[in-house]
């Protein structure tokens, strides 16, 4: 079976639909952080099974999702050959468990990019080349440590030694003549 990879499909995992569901907030994060620009969210019922079984309601959850992030929700089979690629992933992966095998398997049969807060899933993943995205380390990818700003220092400086910071500041910013009412910053 082979398809087009399209980068703006993906499918998401168990706890990845139950953390839009429950905070909103997550779908806005990765919609700031991914194109989901005519966008496909594969759930495989290996996935709806478990929303199921922990007491959520699929339609809802779908729906909540499909109105968050304004993309196309599929409801997706798992085929007898995934599930022989799970059973095969499963006994490749150490990290890998039952259920999980089957949403990876899923995401390998439909090219579409694993979206999973699940560590050990990320790391399966990562060893058989599937494309996977960890929401919980998106947002740090790209921080990087910079030097201190020359306002940053000051405000360090205000909060150790506010009087000494009175009279940089005062010199810094202030015109000749001016006063900074300190009284209306408290």
């Amino acid at each position: 079976m082979v398809q087009e990879i399209r980068k703006n499909d993906f499918t998401f995992d168990t706890c990845v639909g139950i953390k839009i569901f429950e905070n909103p907030n997550v779908a806005s994060m990765l919609s700031c952080r991914l194109d989901f620009t005519d966008s496909t969210i594969h759930l495989c019922a290996q996935a709806l099974l478990e929303v199921k079984r922990l007491g959520y309601d699929v339609d809802v959850i779908s729906e909540q999702i499909q109105k968050s992030m304004g993309v196309k929700i599929v409801k997706g089979k798992v085929t007898d050959e995934m599930i022989r690629d799970a059973n095969h992933l499963r006994e490749r992966c150490p990290t890998l468990h039952n259920g999980d095998d089957q949403i990876l398997a899923y995401a390998r049969a439909t090219c579409t990019t694993l979206v999973t807060k699940d560590k050990g899933l990320v790391q399966a993943a990562e060893m058989v080349g599937t494309s996977v995205i960890n929401p919980d380390v998106l947002a740090c990818d790209e921080i990087r440590a910079y030097g201190k700003s020359r306002m940053r220092r000051i405000v360090d400086k205000t909060i150790c030694k506010p009087i000494a910071v009175k009279t940089i500041t005062r010199s810094i910013v202030l015109k000749p003549k001016q006063n900074i009412l300190w009284g209306s910053f408290q």
